[in-house]
């Protein structure tokens, strides 16, 4: 698992990527993003030899070095583990409306209170404006209503809407 963090500059992914491969790696898994001016990327890379966590480090560090890439490497032993939280379906939940602290914190403490996994989550403030989209396993157990009915509970008291979508029918639409 590897991760980079710099201040945004065109170029970034294809650097990466490249000192990868110049190791002979391949990209497994990758997600990227740009946040208030800082790129950052997280990704699984795979390798037909053995390569040392100093040596990933190094390769990307200097093939990158006009960037001055922060870069982390965690080795995982014997490729991916079982996953250590629930399964359940995947869904889209959306929350869209005023900002004020602690909204990210409480939503994600409901959540998890219900064994909700969050996979991927994206919050962003614009002026007074606060949205978050997340996509979630919500358990097999728990129905889509409920988890809709505790979002919309809490978004009452905070002028915030909540939706819930079926990752099937998001795609969809």
């Amino acid at each position: 698992m590897i991760s980079v963090t710099a201040a945004d500059r065109v170029g970034i992914v294809y650097s990466v990527t490249g000192a990868l491969l110049d190791l002979g790696g391949n990209v497994l898994e990758l997600s990227q993003t740009v946040m208030r001016g800082y790129f950052t990327i997280i990704l699984e890379a795979g390798f037909a030899e053995p390569k040392s966590v100093e040596e990933i480090t190094e390769a990307i560090r200097d093939r990158g070095k006009r960037f001055d890439l922060r870069v982390v490497v965690i080795e995982v032993e014997n490729g991916r583990s079982e996953p250590l939280v629930a399964q359940g379906e995947r869904f889209i939940l959306t929350v869209l409306g005023d900002d004020s602290p602690g909204i990210v914190h409480n939503i994600a403490g409901s959540l998890a209170a219900h064994g909700v996994n969050i996979i991927d989550l994206h919050a962003r403030v614009d002026g007074t404006r606060f949205s978050l989209v997340m996509e979630a396993l919500i358990p097999h157990d728990m129905t889509p209503g409920s988890i809709r009915a505790e979002l919309e509970r809490y978004g009452r008291a905070h002028n915030l809407e909540a939706f819930v979508t079926h990752e099937n029918i998001f795609a969809a639409t």
